[in-house]
């Protein structure tokens, strides 16, 4: 039961992302509704990549104890163009407050999108790079 409901949980978010909806019978869990009700509209550019409309660029340097736009950038792009909510069950939230939540969810990234030889829980240029090509 657990793989279906995550199964349907990444069916809805990408259905909303790109733009769509989907209706799921018969299923009792929140977790689809607050997928889908987590995702901004982050969408591919052509100059930029994946973009959430916070922060459009690539140079600045990220770790806990950052705090601002840019930090609700990496949060959004995150929840909203990788598979972190199927992952975990829990949302990222952006509140650009790069706590451990947000550590910890850039080295879930760093590990499955960019492999274990890069994890380090800093948003630096390779990270911001990769962010943008998910």
């Amino acid at each position: 039961m657990k793989n279906v409901r995550k199964s349907l949980v990444v069916l809805t978010a990408t259905v909303a992302l790109f733009g769509g909806s989907v209706a799921v019978a018969g299923t009792a869990s929140a977790a689809p509704a607050a997928a889908a009700a987590a995702v901004e509209n982050c969408r591919k550019t052509q100059t930029v990549g994946w973009y959430c409309g916070h922060h459009a660029g690539r140079t600045v340097v990220l770790a806990q104890g950052s705090k601002g736009a840019a930090v609700r950038e990496v949060q959004a792009l995150i929840a909203n163009t990788t598979a972190y909510y199927a992952y975990h069950s829990t949302p990222l939230h952006v509140d650009g407050d790069y706590g451990p939540a947000t550590r910890a969810a850039v080295r879930w990234f760093q590990g499955h999108y960019m492999g274990s030889g890069h994890v380090d829980g800093v948003v630096g240029p390779n990270t911001w790079n990769r962010l943008r090509k998910v």
